[in-house]
């Protein structure tokens, strides 16, 4: 009987598993009802949420079967944790992987499976959640897709009980209350209320249900007159393009990020770092969100310092350099005559490094002016079609340099144009950045493909650019800092391909500056290409032609623009 081989990011994976801290944990009500659920719209006997561990398979919630847990080695799910869609297997006697399973030949005698794994935002498969019959048979499709909606509730509860475990409760009383909370809606709201956390629940109106005492304090609002608020109306203060991360909660997907905003009490400023986790209802849908913050102010205050010192000291070498540069330059050029082929050479390496410290010091006067709001924006209504296509012929000739092919699908002057509003010139830096750093992954004779995707769903419609190299990504332990400042996942390799650490930072910035979001997928199964892209509102239709450098201006139109399509 041939075992299930183990995932390429076993490892990953187990660690992963282990962060939930669910293994050998108690039943519980919502995994129950979800297994009864899916043996009830299969039409099975059995059903099981179970988690593949290192040496066995152990089951959160069973349906029909008395055992908690069997070997790993037997187990149908080992096989189904390599799939991202069901794994059925119709008849187990005619095949060749489990004919001879003692599952299959022994006193259980399992004819048929099938498994929806359960992938978590990260994209790890833990486990799955199966159906199992004693005689051969197979799921229609509409059975198909309740069973993977079901296995992604599961996920959201995974998420759920982790975020809830996160606010580290720190006595009894408080562990007590999580307990309560996992049992019923009502219990959660009374936790997060006593949470030792800032934390916040709301409603899919963007209505509060219940808010902690400490989220108040921080956000400094009226405590009598929180709960059954509009967040935008109570904190106005709150960044516009959260609604975006918002609505991807409300469909199962974790959201996290960083936000800027003036203080409610006065101050210059506060920043925080933010999570958002779905919140599903007892029927199984997301009813709304969970909303975690933490205050970070003195942490960015020391960093800015920092900054603005580095942009002192850049400000004070780029003239100096920049004659350096030129004169290398010159030098190089021949304008003092032909010289020997060793100073030639060094003065080469001397021209090539002193462009690579301007485009540094650059990179760093671009991120200083983004955080101190004093790099202008000038917004006008373009068509984002047309955008991309000037983008690829801009950067086509970089790209041919290293061998490598930018090509694009949607932006053929025959189709419909796709209307923002942004900063040209600051998005043309955008997909200069994406555009490089994916020809510079990508293999000599390899091709960059860049896709304009159009999202409806929600409140707001939306569009994304896709930028697919087809390089190997990066590793899964650096993903999570990849649009920091000076982020380099290898320096060596990073190095030998040029590049200053800074593009996707000032990147992401911009990006937000336009109130949309930026991201990156990881290649998929061990395949190679990974994908950087970014979202921005897309209008129903083109706005009068305006431009303005001006936050407030920028914010009274944008308000009234919103208003005129059913926005907030």
């Amino acid at each position: 009987m041939p075992s299930a081989p183990h995932p390429i990011d076993e490892p990953q994976r187990l660690k992963a598993l282990e962060r939930y801290d669910i293994l050998d944990s108690i039943p519980e009500t919502e995994y129950d009802d979800l297994a009864t659920l899916a043996a009830s719209i299969c039409g099975a006997p059995i059903s099981l949420v179970s988690l593949v561990d290192a040496d066995r398979q152990w089951f959160k919630a069973r349906y029909g079967l008395d055992v908690n847990e069997t070997p790993r080695s037997v187990s149908f799910c080992a096989h189904a944790i390599h799939n991202d869609n069901i794994f059925e297997v119709r008849n187990a006697t005619q095949d060749p992987r489990f004919s001879d399973n003692a599952l299959v030949t022994g006193k259980m005698g399992i004819r048929f499976y099938a498994g929806a794994p359960l992938i978590t935002p990260d994209n790890f498969r833990l486990g799955t959640l199966c159906v199992i019959d004693m005689v051969p048979r197979e799921l229609s499709d509409e059975q198909r897709r309740a069973l993977e909606a079901l296995a992604r509730q599961v996920v959201s509860q995974l998420e759920l009980r982790r975020a809830l475990q996160n606010t580290q409760i720190a006595d009894a009383e408080k562990a007590s209350a999580l307990a309560k909370m996992e049992a019923s809606n009502s219990t959660l709201e009374r936790f997060v209320e006593h949470a030792p956390a800032a934390i916040a629940m709301l409603d899919s109106s963007w209505q509060y249900v219940a808010v902690s005492r400490r989220f108040v304090q921080k956000m400094n609002l009226p405590e009598q007159s929180v709960v059954g608020s509009n967040h935008f109306r109570l904190c106005p203060f709150w960044p516009r393009s959260w609604r975006i991360s918002f609505e991807r909660a409300l469909f199962g997907e974790v959201q996290k990020g960083q936000a800027d905003m003036l203080h409610p009490d006065g101050r210059p400023e506060m920043f925080v770092d933010w999570e958002i986790y779905p919140w599903p209802g007892s029927n199984g849908q997301n009813e709304g969100v969970m909303l975690l913050i933490d205050d970070v102010t003195p942490t960015r205050r020391l960093e800015k310092l920092k900054s603005e010192f580095v942009s002192v000291v850049s400000h004070e070498l780029r003239t100096p350099l920049t004659s350096i540069r030129g004169a290398l330059g010159l030098l190089g050029g021949g304008v003092a005559g032909v010289l020997p082929e060793r100073a030639r050479q060094m003065i080469d390496i001397a021209h090539k490094n002193s462009e690579r410290l301007v485009l540094l010091i650059n990179d760093i006067l671009d991120i200083e002016k983004i955080e101190n709001g004093q790099m202008k924006f000038n917004f006008a209504v373009v068509d984002l079609r047309e955008l991309v296509r000037a983008a690829i012929v801009h950067n086509q000739p970089y790209a041919e340099a290293l061998g490598v092919t930018l090509r694009a699908t949607g932006v053929t002057p025959d189709r419909e144009p796709v209307w923002v509003r942004v900063d040209e010139a600051r998005i043309n830096q955008v997909m200069a950045n994406l555009l490089s750093n994916a020809a510079k992954f990508t293999p000599n004779g390899g091709q960059v493909r860049v896709h304009i995707i159009e999202i409806e769903g929600g409140n707001m419609g939306r569009v994304r650019v896709e930028v697919r190299d087809q390089g190997p990504g990066v590793p899964p332990s650096f993903a999570s800092r990849l649009f920091e400042q000076f982020a380099q996942a290898d320096s060596s390799s990073t190095r030998t391909k040029g590049g200053t650490g800074l593009g996707l930072a000032i990147s992401r910035a911009i990006i937000e500056k336009t109130e949309g979001q930026i991201g990156y997928t990881p290649p998929r199964d061990g395949t190679m290409g990974a994908t950087f892209w970014f979202e921005l509102e897309r209008l129903s239709e083109p706005l009068p032609e305006t431009s303005t450098t001006s936050d407030a201006a920028d914010s009274a139109l944008r308000e009234s623009a919103l208003e005129k399509r059913g926005g907030i």
